[in-house]
């Protein structure tokens, strides 16, 4: 089986995720946007995408560790006077004094002394591997533990940091979630488009080879579910086999996948991917075999089939890796649309299949 896609002249697989969505709890107008910590910059992005102004004269950035033999928790104010403009963006330099010659415009030093921070706690530079960021409206010491001032939180890396219940109970991070550790020379980027929208709040983060401090990241990844996950009587699956992605699909991004739920990942079962140029035409025949009172049919086009992997089924999802890395640049804007069979290669099995997922339209983005 191949571990990439390539695409001829444009490529683009999206970043939706195609499970059962919730909306955020809370419309979020002052948003983490985009981090960077390594030797070439530690700094956190700032992005404002409401309508008006934001004073974050009293607003805090919280950093949370797990460095041994220190206080792994900090408090860095705004300075008196800062605003956010509609559309902005802002870049805080987190740990780090400031240029001899002044900040230029948009850019913020915290500082490296204790006095900068809250409570004389100092800080610590941002660290790629993991680590936990919140943006909190207040620098009320009463409140820094109250979900009510929690504007936005990021985890990467791992899970397990303070105060991360804070977010959890403002809705604005899913427990035992976290976002990839961040590697030298990339940034943790978000997509504004998927926050009201994903599942959980790290699929709208992605490792970013290119990073874009104080300007719109780049995106373009599309992931959009069509069709109707169906299953035969008799089978054994766990539910409806749903057909998703574990991240979003941009140029790079090596841990991209697909992922197919509900499977059992016993009986000798199966899942049977097709990739096809589009879409099948409204009221096509199926061309699955017929089996009374399952209405399952294929949603792609059966006609533009490019290739089929077949992989052992796993216990409750499946992942099927299409490794985005090393993937050349002509792929971005590249449109493939997949769907999954799920049978079992046992002799004399019954049904002739356990089911069929939605299908996903995918494109490459950057």
């Amino acid at each position: 089986m191949h571990s990439t896609i390539t695409c001829g002249a444009a490529a683009i697989l999206a970043t939706f995720a195609a499970s059962a969505l919730a909306p955020c709890a809370l419309a979020q107008t002052v948003l983490l946007n985009e981090v960077r910590a390594d030797a070439g910059g530690r700094w956190i992005e700032l992005h404002n995408r409401g309508a008006h102004t934001v004073d974050l004269s009293q607003w805090t950035i919280f950093y949370a560790s797990l460095t041994p033999n220190m206080p792994q928790t900090y408090w860095w104010p705004f300075p008196l006077g800062t605003t956010l403009a509609p559309n902005g963006y802002m870049r805080v330099h987190w740990f780090q004094a400031a240029p001899a010659g002044g900040a230029a415009p948009g850019d913020l030093w915290t500082g490296n002394t204790p006095w900068n921070f809250l409570w004389g706690l100092g800080g610590e530079q941002l660290l790629g591997q993991r680590g936990a960021l919140g943006l909190l409206r207040s620098q009320d010491p009463a409140l820094m533990s109250s979900p009510n001032v929690v504007e936005d939180w990021l985890v990467w890396g791992q899970t397990g940091f303070s105060r991360e219940l804070m977010a959890t109970g403002a809705g604005l991070w899913s427990e035992g979630r976290f976002a990839p550790a961040i590697p030298a020379g990339q940034s943790l980027a978000r997509d504004v488009d998927l926050v009201d929208s994903v599942a959980f709040e790290d699929q709208a983060w992605h490792l970013d080879t290119t990073p874009t401090p104080l300007a719109t990241n780049q995106t373009g990844a599309v992931v959009q579910t069509y069709g109707v996950p169906c299953t035969l009587p008799g089978n054994h699956l766990l539910g409806g086999p749903l057909l998703g992605t574990s991240s979003p699909p941009l140029l790079g991004n090596a841990q991209f996948a697909l992922t197919v739920d509900n499977t059992t990942g016993l009986f000798g079962e199966f899942v049977l991917v097709g990739f096809s140029t589009g879409a099948g035409p409204a009221n096509a025949p199926s061309i699955l075999p017929p089996f009374a009172g399952n209405g399952c049919s294929q949603a792609i086009d059966a006609t533009g089939l490019i290739t089929t992997w077949l992989l052992p089924a796993q216990i409750v999802s499946t992942t099927v890796p299409l490794s985005l890395q090393g993937v050349p640049s002509s792929a971005i804007g590249c449109e493939l649309h997949a769907q999954v069979l799920v049978l079992d290669l046992v002799v004399g099995a019954y049904p002739p299949y356990q089911g069929v997922t939605n299908a996903l339209r995918l494109v490459i983005g950057q």
